[in-house]
C-alpha cells in the first residue's frame, strides 16, 4: 500500500486486500527526528505493521537522522 496515512488511505484496506508492504509517506519522515508527533505515528504505523504480518518501507529518507530513527525503530526497509 502506497503513501500510508495520506489521502485515502484507510485501515479497512489492511484487511480487505492481500497486502504485504506498507510505504510509509515522506511527509512523516521529513519531520523526523525533531517531530515528537511524526515520531509517534511512525511507531504507531511500525507496530501496527508487525502486528498484522506486513512489511515496512519509508520514502523520502534524505538524512543520517532520519534513517537512524527508521532503523532502531524497526522499519524493514528505506
Amino acid at each position: 500500500m502506497d503513501d500510508y496515512g495520506t489521502g485515502f488511505s484507510s485501515l479497512s484496506y489492511l484487511r480487505s486486500f492481500p497486502i504485504d508492504m506498507l510505504k510509509i509517506d515522506k511527509s512523516f519522515v521529513s519531520d523526523l527526528p525533531g517531530s515528537r508527533d511524526a515520531m509517534s505515528l511512525i511507531r504507531t504505523i511500525l507496530a501496527m505493521a508487525g502486528s498484522l504480518n506486513v512489511r515496512t518501507i519509508a520514502e523520502g529518507v534524505e538524512t543520517q537522522g532520519q534513517l537512524a530513527f527508521l532503523a532502531a525503530s524497526g522499519c524493514d526497509a528505506i
